[in-house]
């Protein structure tokens, strides 16, 4: 079977791109597809895209031709990998007319949605979405601390069937636990699938893996999890090269919080505003501490009167951070923001991405294949994931003798 999944941003693809890995298949993560001859001794490969980032036009252009370079593959299972939230919106990275595109380029005989990936405490039930956030309870998504007050896609509907409808996706049809379990025929059109158990997600890849090919699935890597469901555990690194540039773009609380607890290295804030003007102080200071082999944390200040959209910023973010990786011996790279991510790998532009290891709870640690021939260990953080001393543990596997995760 060839699987094939289309990410949304890079933190996204990383994750899936573990979650095969650790099933025994031998995948791989591009930026563009690859030919055939290529990925001839693969299982699955993906394409990490910033289609989380772009507003329908984009979105749409990109599908369709990501659907027309795709068609030689001849996939079974295309995977059109979002995040586990399901944040998204009529205007900025709308799913449903990905799955749209999609669908009318590569046609699949099913088109299926996977609702939750309890693995990250993401619970669909009834076709409504919940979600654990840091303080350790679970929320209805549209109750989220953060998910509900995200500063571009907020998510205000937990019904996914609505959600979806509202960015144009109509009759999405539930289907719930029970009706998993019985030998009903599927009803047509695109489905959604409660998950509210490792084990729903393995009921779900039994019952659709003896039905018409090829198939779209959606969702976050539970996708992986219920095709693949056995996951070995995989060594992690217990060393990583020097010096580490992290880079924190996201604004999430999360985030912010994992910034502030760093105690091991240099935190450097820099203004948004700077970004804007496009100022040299700032890259020449946080340039000349990785001259100098020191690592350090990169942090946008809390100003929002710069007048940027939030994709402009995560655009100039990008900019930063390839220049950097260019100019100075970054040994280590980590970046926390899913548009951050995605912009900036695209901006670095390596050949393909391997995995390396497991990292945190949906945080792997990957290699970057540089055009030049170099390797750059690269770990890509969504804004809500990893624990909160992340970033100096991150630090210590770069120091002296490191520490196993």
């Amino acid at each position: 079977m060839r699987y094939v999944f289309i990410a949304d941003d890079f933190t996204g693809a990383s994750d899936t791109l573990a979650t095969l890995c650790r099933a025994g298949l031998r995948a791989r993560l591009y930026l563009a597809p690859p030919t055939v001859d290529e990925v001839a001794d693969l299982d699955a490969f993906g394409i990490a895209t910033s289609a989380r980032s772009m507003d329908q036009s984009r979105l749409a252009q990109k599908m369709r031709r990501l659907g027309e370079q795709l068609r030689p593959h001849r996939p079974d299972i295309l995977h059109l990998k979002v995040c586990s939230t399901f944040d998204s919106s009529e205007t900025t990275g709308n799913i449903a007319v990905a799955i749209r595109v999609l669908s009318a380029e590569l046609k699949p005989a099913t088109t299926l949605i996977i609702g939750g990936q309890p693995s990250l405490g993401r619970y669909c039930v009834f076709g409504t979405l919940f979600a654990r956030a840091s303080d350790g309870h679970t929320y209805r998504i549209d109750r989220h601390p953060v998910m509900h007050r995200h500063p571009v896609t907020p998510m205000n509907e937990a019904d996914l069937r609505r959600h979806f409808d509202a960015m144009g996706l109509a009759n999405v049809t539930l289907l719930d636990r029970a009706s998993l379990e019985s030998d009903q025929a599927l009803p047509a059109g695109p489905l959604l699938c409660d998950a509210l158990e490792q084990r729903d997600l393995e009921r779900i890849g039994q019952r659709f893996s003896s039905e018409p090919m090829p198939q779209l699935w959606v969702g976050a890597s539970s996708v992986a999890q219920a095709l693949y469901p056995e996951q070995r555990t995989l060594p992690s690194p217990t060393q990583l090269p020097g010096p580490l540039l992290v880079f924190a773009g996201s604004r999430s609380a999360v985030t912010a919080e994992q910034v502030a607890a760093v105690r091991q290295f240099e935190c450097l804030s820099i203004s948004t505003r700077s970004l804007a003007d496009n100022e040299k102080p700032d890259r020449e200071r946080i340039a000349r501490r990785l001259q100098e082999g020191q690592s350090v944390l990169v942090a946008l200040d809390a100003d929002t009167t710069h007048a940027m959209s939030p994709l402009e910023v995560a655009k100039r973010c990008a900019e930063l951070i390839a220049s950097l990786v260019a100019a100075t011996p970054v040994g280590t790279l980590l970046i926390a923001g899913g548009d951050t991510s995605s912009l900036a790998l695209r901006q670095i532009a390596p050949k393909s991405i391997d995995y390396l290891g497991p990292f945190d709870t949906g945080v792997p640690i990957c290699v970057a294949n540089l055009a030049d021939g170099r390797t750059l260990p690269v770990i890509m953080k969504g804004g809500q994931m990893g624990a909160v001393k992340l970033f100096d543990r991150a630090f210590r596997m770069t120091h002296q003798q490191g520490e196993a995760p």
